[in-house]
């Protein structure tokens, strides 16, 4: 489901579940790195591992700073 989906989607919540995703994502990137521990992710149907280096480096793809 794209983001324009959602958008047309006739339950209105599934908007705001979007930007839920979207701040637990921030705020699990922000705990890794404070805490120095590794972020496990899935991306391209593979499990990614990313220290917190990886996920100073990757914040602008996210548009975190």
């Amino acid at each position: 489901m794209t983001a324009d989906d959602i958008d047309k989607a006739k339950n209105p919540l599934l908007g705001l579940a979007l930007h839920a995703l979207q701040r637990a994502a921030k705020n699990a990137r922000e705990q890794a790195i404070l805490h120095n521990t590794l972020l496990i992710i899935w991306k391209d149907n593979h499990i990614v591992r990313l220290s917190p280096e990886e996920i100073r480096e990757q914040a602008g793809d996210y548009g975190a700073k």
